[in-house]
């Protein structure tokens, strides 16, 4: 990093610390991008910056493009493999949950630091049906009385819990189908840095942008 950039980033998180960064930020990007060049690294080198940023959650999807389920389903279990090893060297209050295609649990760690889930290609449609299957079969066994089936129930059945404040779509301008249950309210940022290029500096500057947004909430 040369002088002027450091100035620069130095000036960004200045104007930060003035305002509340957001508590759950979200995170799309695709295989190619964590296979390409430094993906991984990038990918280390954000979650040390949410650590720094004191954001308390980051959720992270990675799409998985290959459509034959064979070729998925090993694509799948060499992502988990190389970002089970990058979390796993993550300060021990960091904790996380690293789900596969079909929605199953892979790995987990407990902490009470920052929080991090990550998705391999298990979107936003398939948690939503996956979460309607689990009612429907308690209101089969009689666990659940079906008029008072709310919101609530739905969300409680739903892998991530916390909505996002703020979506990151990296080298893109297309939406996933992630956290789309939760996501109704979040703001959404496109960056047209790739992935193996984004700095800290981008993501400081996204930060910002977030904190000068007025939120509506659907209002």
């Amino acid at each position: 990093m040369n002088f002027i950039s450091s100035l620069y980033e130095k000036h960004l998180l200045q104007q930060i610390v003035k305002y509340p960064v957001p508590e759950h930020v979200s995170l799309v990007l695709s295989e190619t991008d964590l296979l390409q060049n430094d993906g991984f690294k990038r990918l280390r080198d954000y979650i040390l910056w949410c650590r720094q940023l004191k954001i308390n959650i980051t959720s992270i999807y990675i799409d998985v493009l290959d459509t034959e389920e064979t070729l998925k389903s090993q694509m799948t279990d060499r992502l988990h493999g190389k970002i089970r090893r990058i979390l796993s060297k993550a300060p021990h209050d960091t904790g996380y949950e690293i789900l596969a295609q079909n929605g199953e649990l892979c790995s987990k760690r407990e902490g009470k630091g920052l929080q991090i889930y990550v998705s391999i290609g298990f979107g936003g449609r398939r948690e939503v049906t996956k979460a309607v299957i689990s009612i429907l079969k308690d209101v089969r066994d009689g666990k659940i009385n079906p008029s008072l089936i709310s919101e609530e129930t739905i969300e409680s059945r739903l892998v991530v819990k916390n909505e996002p404040d703020l979506f990151i779509r990296s080298g893109g301008k297309h939406l996933s189908d992630f956290l789309i249950w939760q996501s109704i309210y979040s703001e959404y940022y496109f960056t047209d840095v790739n992935w193996h290029n984004i700095r800290k500096m981008d993501i400081l500057r996204i930060i910002r942008d977030f904190q000068k947004r007025q939120r509506r909430f659907g209002k």
